[in-house]
């Protein structure tokens, strides 16, 4: 059971299968497989999104690979250098890396979206004179 959970950081991303390599800093530097990337869904209900080379991950390694070349990537953690983009309950927050931002308050019901550059919404045209 030991080294089952490990802490690591990305060491490169694989975007077309949703992997990537974690490179174990306690393990003399020893550097994983690639390794999926744990995601909120994946079926018909799709979430994507890709730690970084660098962020600090979280992996489930399976308890017959000691030297960790197979497992999965549970998630990513805040740490007091890099802090979360918001510390209040209520709030949910995506910022990314060139500053823009969607948050959302649910004590207020305030939707706020920061986007550093142009916003293009799709959907069906509707007939206001209907």
């Amino acid at each position: 059971m030991k080294d089952i959970i490990r802490y690591g950081v990305i060491s490169s991303v694989n975007p077309e299968i949703c992997a990537a390599r974690v490179t174990f800093e306690d393990k003399d530097n020893l550097v994983s497989a690639e390794l999926p990337i744990l995601q909120s869904a994946c079926a018909n209900n799709q979430f994507y999104s890709l730690p970084d080379v660098g962020d600090n991950v979280v992996c489930l390694v399976t308890s017959n690979d000691p030297n960790g070349m197979s497992g999965f990537i549970i998630g990513s953690f805040y740490t007091e250098k890099n802090l979360p983009p918001a510390q209040i309950q209520e709030i949910s927050c995506i910022r990314f890396g060139d500053g823009t931002e969607i948050k959302y308050d649910r004590e207020s019901h305030e939707l706020s979206i920061n986007c550093v550059g142009n916003i293009k919404i799709n959907g069906k045209r509707i007939d206001l004179n209907e």
